[in-house]
């Protein structure tokens, strides 16, 4: 199988969420982890923390920029067959289903 990465950019207010709604989101990521594991289709994923650095044109800036309304939140290493089936996989992924934007990549082998 290949692999994907799958970027997962919300909205820069996702960290307004209370305690409650961050497990009940939490809750959505890990059944749907456990569902791909399940069918061999996960290898890696994780949340990113929200402090960063964003590097352009020779200019360094806190985080994302302000004009920006979203910011990438998390990412997961996704195994399938085409780009199409791994598309097809990052449809079940909850951020999807509350709006967030989705990138899916495939990762090329550069050691072959």
């Amino acid at each position: 199988m290949k692999e994907f990465l799958l970027l997962i950019r919300e909205n820069v207010n996702y960290g307004n969420l209370s305690m409650e709604e961050m497990q009940k989101d939490i809750q959505k990521h890990v059944q749907w982890v456990e569902t791909l594991i399940e069918k061999g289709h996960f290898k890696e994923g994780n949340p990113l923390d929200s402090n960063g650095i964003t590097l352009k044109n020779e200019m360094v800036t806190d985080g994302p920029y302000i004009e920006t309304k979203e910011c990438v939140s998390g990412y997961y290493f996704l195994l399938a067959h085409s780009l199409q089936e791994a598309t097809e996989l990052a449809k079940g992924c909850p951020d999807f289903k509350c709006g967030s934007t989705l990138e899916i990549r495939e990762i090329l082998k550069t050691d072959e």
